[in-house]
């Protein structure tokens, strides 16, 4: 007995320990909705311009995240992303598809409903259309088309920086004001020496004794006329 009860115990451990490790293999499995939106769709600030997108529910532990990022590029391009409210229907839906919004011209995200799954993804419609009650139409209902996949969400490619423009050369710094130009100073020039004082002619130097024979000459010719007469 005792050695059955070991045997059957042995077998429920082995049967959890592969179904553990299965789980464990497979991983959580989220949801993915491809769609191709044939209007201009508004979510939340983002315009969503007709075309394909792809709808993925975003990475989690348990795989219940509520978050939704929407891509372009065949999934590999994050266009936005947005919080959504959880959506139950009793009757399930036999066919996905993603319900809009029509007020007037404009689209809005309003629900997505899941094949053959009796949840759904609503998405908050913005206070501002709220107040636009007159303009509701009929909601448009898009098909789309359900996966279920368990890939990891592709990281978003880091946006190429626009290049910039090469700086302005900087100006050529303004040329530095000249100096004054420094006052010359006269230098002192002595006096011009004064001109030397004519020379007289030689024969101006013995005037003296020219005049003195003279008057010699003189005297003696009148004491010879006192004499003679």
């Amino acid at each position: 007995m005792h050695k059955k009860f070991s045997t059957l115990a042995g077998l429920v451990l082995a049967g959890f320990a592969a179904t553990t490790a299965t789980v464990k293999a497979q991983g959580p499995l989220y949801d993915k909705v491809i769609v191709d939106l044939p209007y201009r769709v508004t979510l939340n600030n983002t315009t969503l311009e007709p075309g394909h997108y792809v709808i993925r529910q975003l990475d989690s532990p348990g795989g219940g995240s509520r978050v939704l990022q929407i891509f372009t590029d065949n999934g590999m391009r994050l266009k936005t992303s947005t919080m959504t409210i959880p959506a139950l229907d009793n009757n399930t839906p036999a066919s996905t598809k993603v319900v809009l919004h029509h007020y007037g011209n404009d689209y809005y995200f309003d629900k997505i409903w899941i094949q053959g799954k009796d949840y759904g993804y609503e998405f908050p419609l913005p206070p501002a259309v709220k107040s636009r009650e007159r303009e509701r139409m009929e909601p448009y209902n898009v098909a789309a088309t359900y996966e279920q996949t368990k890939e990891p969400a592709p990281a978003e490619p880091t946006p190429v920086a626009a290049a910039e423009p090469a700086p302005a050369p900087a100006p050529a710094p303004a040329p530095a004001p000249e100096a004054p130009a420094e006052p010359q100073v006269a230098q002192n020039t002595p006096p011009p020496a004064p001109a030397p004082a004519p020379e007289m002619p030689h024969t101006a130097g013995n005037w003296l004794t020219m005049l003195l024979t003279g008057g010699f000459l003189s005297g003696a010719g009148m004491m010879v006329r006192r004499i003679r007469s």
